[in-house]
């Protein structure tokens, strides 16, 4: 009788396991549905890149684009490379669902040369190169390698929803002109 009694506790016991394990997965998989993260970047500009797909030459989708959620009145920051030889292209997005309206800055550094007394110094200036409301791509090629800075922020939109926003980055080759 002893023996079936202590069996029946591990069962019970092995039994309270399975079912705590249980309803942490459920809870586990309910909070991450809620929490997801934002659509990728082809999702969010689905539209956009089917009407640009039959350019010649085609833009592709960079690797340095990016998603993310934005608070209403909040500035989002990121940077990339420019490559020299590439055209690129920039447009934003918000993803289905949000509101609000987008506006980007696109600016870079350049070290200043400044003399003061007769000694030389440097200086780091932000150059905004140029501002959207976010409704059109913004089109730039470059000579040089560039790290280019991209500033969107949000305005409009829900104070107390975060947005998910998408930074589309396309660049191709430049199209070489002479002989």
């Amino acid at each position: 009788a002893l023996k079936l009694l202590l069996s029946e506790n591990k069962l019970s016991l092995f039994n309270t396991s399975v079912m705590k394990g249980i309803y942490a997965l459920v809870i586990f998989s309910l909070f991450t549905t809620v929490y997801a993260q934002c659509p990728d970047i082809e999702s969010i500009h689905k539209e956009h890149l089917k009407e640009t797909s039959k350019e010649k030459p085609k833009y592709y989708v960079s690797s340095q684009s990016r998603t993310g959620y934005l608070a209403s009145d909040k500035t989002y920051e990121m940077s990339f490379v420019a490559q020299p030889g590439n055209d690129y292209r920039l447009s934003t997005k918000l993803a289905a669902g949000a509101s609000g309206s987008l506006n980007i800055e696109v600016y870079e550094y350049t070290n200043d040369k400044k003399i003061v007394n007769g000694a030389e110094s440097y200086k780091k200036e932000k150059k905004t190169l140029t501002t959207s409301d976010g409704s059109q791509s913004i089109e730039f090629s470059t000579d040089k390698v560039r790290k280019i800075f991209v500033a969107v922020t949000l305005t409009g939109g829900d104070k107390k929803k975060p947005s998910c926003v998408g930074v589309l980055i396309e660049d191709k080759k430049s199209t070489k002109l002479g002989l």
